[in-house]
C-alpha cells in the first residue's frame, strides 16, 4: 500500500521517529482523558447528569480551540517547541493528577472543568507545536505526506486512548479517577519522550526578528477583524453564508449529541 510506504519512508528519519512518538503518546493520552471526563460527568448514576453539565462538558473539550487556537503560533514562534513539549505534557501530567484527586473528593462541578480546561488548554500549545515542527525533521520532498499521515496517525492514538480507557475500567479498575491517572503517565512518558529530541531542532530561529508580544497579539485580534469584515463584503458573502452554515450544522450537532446522552 501507498501509505505503509510512504509511512516506511518517513520513519528512516530520525526527528520524524521522534517527534511522532511524542505525538502518538501525547495524543493517546488526550484519548484517555477524554474518555475519563465523559464518563465521570455523563455516566456517573449517582450524579444525575443535567444536560447543562454535559454542554459544559463538551465545552471544556472544545473551548480552548476557538479561544486559545488564533494566538497560539504567536507564542509558539517565541518558545523552543522542544520545551514545549516537555513542559506542556509535564504540566498536564500534574492537571491530570490533580484531576483524580477531584474526581476522588467529589468536589463540585465548576472546579473540576476548571482543572479539565487546564489541560485541554496546554493541548492547543502541544497539538500547534507538533505541527510547526514537521519542517525541521523532513525534507521539502515529504513534508506533505508528513503533514498528512501525522496528524491521522495522532487521531488514531487518540482513538486507542479511548479505548485503553474502556479496558482499564473493565479490567483494572472501575474508577475515573484510575483512568485519568492512567492518562496523567502517559503525558508523563510523551513528556520524557521529547528529551530524545535536540533542544534547538525543532526551533524557531532564534535569529528571527519578532515582535513584541503585545504587538502581536493586537495583530492576531486585528486580522480576525479584518477576516470578518472581508466575509461581510458584499461580493464574499456566498463564503459567510457557507461559514454560517456550517456553524449552524455544528450547533446542530452538539444539541443532538446531547440529547443522545440525556435519553
Amino acid at each position: 500500500m501507498a501509505v505503509v510506504r510512504d509511512l516506511r519512508v518517513l520513519l528512516r528519519f530520525q526527528g520524524f521517529r521522534r517527534l511522532l512518538a511524542v505525538r502518538l503518546l501525547s495524543q493517546g493520552a488526550d484519548g484517555v482523558f477524554q474518555v475519563a471526563l465523559a464518563s465521570y460527568v455523563v455516566f456517573s448514576p449517582e450524579r444525575q447528569t443535567s444536560a447543562a453539565a454535559i454542554a459544559s462538558a463538551m465545552a471544556v473539550l472544545l473551548l480552548p480551540y476557538s479561544l486559545v487556537g488564533p494566538f497560539a503560533g504567536i507564542l509558539l514562534d517565541r518558545w523552543r517547541r522542544r520545551q514545549v513539549f516537555l513542559y506542556g505534557n509535564l504540566l498536564r501530567a500534574l492537571m491530570a493528577a490533580v484531576t483524580a484527586l477531584l474526581v476522588l473528593g467529589r468536589v463540585p462541578d465548576w472546579l473540576l472543568f476548571v482543572s479539565a480546561l487546564c489541560v485541554t488548554g496546554v493541548n492547543r500549545f502541544v497539538l500547534a507545536g507538533l505541527s510547526a515542527a514537521l519542517p525541521r525533521v523532513v525534507d521539502g520532498e515529504r513534508l506533505v505526506i508528513a503533514n498528512s499521515l501525522s496528524p491521522t496517525a495522532g487521531t488514531l492514538a487518540a482513538t486507542a486512548g479511548g479505548g485503553l480507557a474502556f479496558a482499564v475500567r473493565l479490567v483494572v479498575a472501575d474508577s475515573d479517577a484510575a483512568v485519568v491517572l492512567v492518562g496523567a503517565v502517559l503525558y508523563l512518558s510523551a513528556a520524557l519522550a521529547s528529551l530524545r529530541i535536540a533542544k534547538e531542532l525543532l526551533g524557531p530561529e532564534p535569529a528571527l526578528l519578532r515582535p513584541r508580544l503585545s504587538t502581536a497579539l493586537a495583530g492576531a485580534v486585528r486580522d480576525l477583524r479584518a477576516g470578518l469584515r472581508h466575509l461581510a463584503a458584499p461580493p464574499r458573502r456566498e463564503a459567510a453564508w457557507a461559514l454560517t452554515a456550517m456553524s449552524l450544522m455544528r450547533f446542530c450537532y452538539g444539541a443532538m449529541l446531547v440529547l443522545l446522552l440525556m435519553l
